[in-house]
């Protein structure tokens, strides 16, 4: 009779191992899939609504992605979920005061939730101490990834929106959620990407920008339409 002795804990782990890496190296294909539009089944009817989490920052990037956000149909795109952090005090209150002048398109912009993380670094705030703040803001930003479960994460910027799309990156290579990540510069970023942008180039399925002049720089890029008229010479 043929004897089986069983495996070692060091195999197992090395087995483990093979398998981490070889779903790391299919979701890294997939994003270069989407970026070079040969995603299978794209265009397809999708059989329910695409679960959105869309992260809001201060100042300028609420502005952007209210436009953005204000462009999706709810129909399709829900639950949306907006992700602020705990500090800001104003991005909501611009949301709402936006929904509420533009009456009956408020919908688009109204939330189903709102979750809250703490910020990696807080402006002013030392290297030293921020290694521990990221860490908490990592914890917040998987247990929201982890809740929601999104397939679409939106993002244009703000620090906030790097815990929260590294957290769905992982749990896409899980497979928890679909994670697929869209990130929109800044439009004031036209010859070189901020250090959001950077961080996020190499793992966004969409990476957008406002102008010719970033595209040309970034071979995976594409450039997004704005209410301003770009001059094509």
């Amino acid at each position: 009779m043929w004897s089986h002795s069983p495996l070692s804990p060091a195999a197992i782990a090395a087995a483990a191992a093979v398998l981490l890496a070889l779903r790391v190296l299919f979701v890294l294909d997939s994003v270069r899939s989407s970026r070079l539009g040969r995603r299978r089944g794209r265009g397809r009817a999708r059989s329910r609504p695409v679960r959105t989490l869309a992260v809001l920052g201060s100042g300028g990037h609420t502005s952007e992605m209210i436009r953005l956000v204000s462009e999706l149909d709810p129909g399709i795109y829900a639950p949306l979920t907006y992700v602020v952090a705990e500090t800001d005090a104003t991005s909501l209150e611009r949301v709402k005061a936006v929904a509420e002048s533009r009456g009956g398109r408020a919908a688009r912009l109204t939330p189903d939730a709102v979750c809250r993380i703490p910020r990696s670094r807080e402006v002013g705030q030392s290297y030293a101490t921020s290694v521990f703040t990221t860490l908490r803001s990592f914890l917040y930003a998987a247990w929201v990834v982890v809740r929601t479960r999104p397939d679409l994460v939106l993002c244009n910027g703000p620090g906030t929106c790097l815990p929260i799309a590294y957290c769905a990156l992982l749990c896409r290579i899980f497979g928890w959620c679909g994670g697929n990540l869209v990130f929109v510069e800044s439009f004031c970023r036209v010859k070189s990407l901020s250090l959001t942008g950077r961080l996020l180039y190499p793992v966004a399925d969409r990476f957008l920008v406002h102008w010719p002049e970033l595209r040309s720089r970034h071979a995976y890029s594409e450039v997004l339409s704005t209410f301003l008229r770009h001059n094509p010479s």
